[in-house]
């Protein structure tokens, strides 16, 4: 698996824990809160419920005083006794305090408080009667007047008694609701705590076995590399070495685990090479930042008579942005340096070797081109005499010379006449592969009239019409080798037409961004297909020199100088005739130089 694919898995895991975690932790926050909510709750019944029994215990102890003291009041009538006495006043005096307490108790419960104002009522005129009923002097109630206070008290007593056992009967349902309600939040609560529990302990795990994996795959790998790997903390000490980490520092793993570096790294073969060490440490485990290609020079433990070159590059260990150690490598880099020498020298050696072999080559060219000075004038010199004898022979003795005499003469003044100008063509075509040329703005519109003015009598002899179309454009060139160029283009389309047809040339050009496309087209005799690339060849001739004359280096010389001008030269279809289509350079504009402004002194 490699390392990107890695890291999105690890990425990929660490968001669906930590969604997942977000959705348990919420419902889990949700059920504790219901959880909250449910035993508030029933904590709330249960006090509703010790409230009604309060509030029945307090009725019923009512009760019990109204009965206590009717039968205390009964026994005093019988026979006074002070004791008794004393608890028949303490009862009647409680009786207004359970009233007053029963009344808070059931504040909010309006029906209660309508029955307990009956019941004061009832109990007050009750007390007076007991009170009556201790003074002798005084007249007592009837019996069926006391009997019916008596059952008017029994019935609001009742009343209170039913009231609450009726709240009492639905706050002990409410609060057993509740109370289940509180016991399966709790148990959803568990259970979600258990599963989310279980859940993290899977991813966890999980983690733990690619990283796992991960761990003996990165082991393995690092241990069977080829370079030198050290691994240390972020306090520089010795957390892993490789196999060839081991043989270069001499020691094993278990030896140098826990140790710094620094310590333990005694290759290098001077103080600065150490001191570049520490320095790479510092930057990875301070800095943040990677160093690569430093040089190391020294010798290994298993070789230490044999120095050695190595480079070392350091890389910081980042998790979330923080240090957690760096990782050294050094590559043996021996073999490379000898190599890279070896190159240099022989890249000398073979400057030198150029250098000489150039110098010899421009002995050489200067000894040519002298050569072929020498070897144009003297076989012109004897071509020239040869070219006098034959037509003084023509002059003086033609009469004398018979017709086959004469027709020999003929072919040898004409054939002298053929070699003095391939002599000419071919000293033309080596001056100007040679030449350096020196390139500025031309008209073209100069050069064709510069070149008409040069053919004017070999125009006139032919009868051609020549159209320039104008203005043509301004290229890039010299002015000499494209007069040359046109002239001898102009050349070839009057001398190569069918018999009885008067040339007839046009010239036309248009421009595009960065060059200058000239066309010259005749009705001429045409190029057949096949032979439109060769017709730029050195004495390439597509017809024998008794229909046309010429050396056949013509279009070799015109090809030759628009490659020196950085041209190009082609033949492009025509219905008839031909069309030689050249592709020129365009002077590149000047920049303009900047405005003076208005108020700036004028220059002198």
């Amino acid at each position: 698996m490699k390392p990107g694919a890695d890291t999105m898995l690890i990425h990929r895991t660490h968001r669906y824990v930590n969604i997942a975690a977000a959705i348990s932790i919420a419902v889990l926050l949700a059920g504790i809160s219901t959880l909250a909510v449910g035993i508030q709750r029933t904590a709330a019944s249960w006090r509703w419920v010790n409230h009604t029994r309060e509030v029945l215990q307090h009725v019923q102890g009512t009760q019990s005083l109204i009965n206590e003291a009717d039968a205390l009041q009964k026994s005093l009538r019988l026979e006074y006794s002070r004791r008794d006495d004393a608890e028949f006043q303490e009862r009647l005096t409680a009786l207004p305090h359970a009233l007053q307490t029963l009344t808070q108790l059931t504040s909010d419960n309006p029906t209660q408080q309508r029955t307990l104002a009956d019941l004061r009522r009832l109990l007050d005129e009750y007390v007076r009667n007991l009170r009556t009923g201790m003074e002798r002097a005084m007249a007592y109630p009837s019996k069926d007047d006391e009997r019916a206070l008596r059952q008017a008290i029994a019935l609001r007593i009742a009343a209170l008694l039913a009231e609450e056992e009726r709240l009492l009967v639905l706050r002990d349902a409410a609060a057993g609701t509740d109370r289940a309600r509180t016991i399966a939040a709790a148990g959803a609560v568990s259970v979600l705590s258990v599963a989310l529990l279980f859940f993290v302990r899977a991813m966890a795990r999980r983690d733990a076995d690619f990283l796992a994996d991960q761990r003996a795959n990165l082991d393995a790998t690092l241990r069977s590399i080829g370079e030198a790997v050290i691994a240390v903390d972020v306090f520089g000490r010795v957390r892993f070495m490789n196999r060839v980490a081991e043989q270069l520092l001499g020691c094993e793993e278990a030896q140098a685990r826990g140790q710094l570096l620094t310590t333990v790294f005694r290759i290098a073969g001077s103080r600065s090479d150490d001191d570049a060490l520490a320095a790479a440490l510092r930057a990875a485990l301070r800095e943040k930042q990677a160093v690569t290609g430093i040089p190391i020079t020294g010798s290994s433990s298993a070789h230490p008579e044999r120095m050695r070159a190595w480079q070392l590059n350091c890389q910081p260990l980042l998790v979330d942005g923080e240090v957690r150690g760096a990782v050294m490598s050094m590559l043996d880099v021996t073999a490379l340096k000898r190599a890279q020498r070896e190159l240099g020298d022989a890249n000398l050696l073979l400057e030198h070797r150029i250098q000489d072999r150039t110098e010899q080559l421009a002995e050489a060219n200067i000894e040519l081109r002298a050569f072929a000075h020498t070897i144009a004038h003297d076989l012109r010199a004897p071509l020239r005499n040869v070219q006098g004898y034959a037509a003084a022979l023509l002059e003086d003795e033609a009469a004398t010379l018979s017709a086959k005499g004469e027709r020999f003469l003929r072919r040898i003044l004409a054939v002298s006449q053929h070699m003095d100008r391939l002599v000419t063509d071919l000293l033309a075509y080596s001056q100007l592969a040679r030449a350096e040329l020196r390139l500025q703005p031309v008209e073209l519109d100069r050069v064709v009239q510069l070149a008409l003015g040069d053919m004017e009598m070999q125009i006139a002899a032919a009868g051609a019409r020549i159209e320039a179309a104008s203005p043509l454009p301004t290229v890039l060139g010299n002015e000499a080798v494209l007069v040359q160029v046109f002239e001898n283009l102009i050349g070839n389309s009057i001398k190569f037409v069918a018999p009885d047809v008067t040339p007839h040339v046009r010239i036309d050009a248009r421009v595009d961004a960065d060059a200058a496309w000239v066309r010259i087209a005749d009705n001429g005799i045409g190029i057949p297909e096949d032979k439109r690339e060769r017709v730029f060849d050195v004495f390439e001739r597509l017809h024998g020199e008794d229909q046309y004359q010429g050396t056949g280096i013509g279009l070799a010389i015109v090809k030759k100088g628009v490659e020196r001008l950085g041209g190009t030269i082609r033949v492009e279809p025509a219905p008839d005739g031909t069309v030689f289509r050249l592709c020129l350079q365009r002077p590149r504009p000047q920049p303009r130089p900047a405005a003076a402004p208005a108020d700036a002194p004028p220059v002198a």
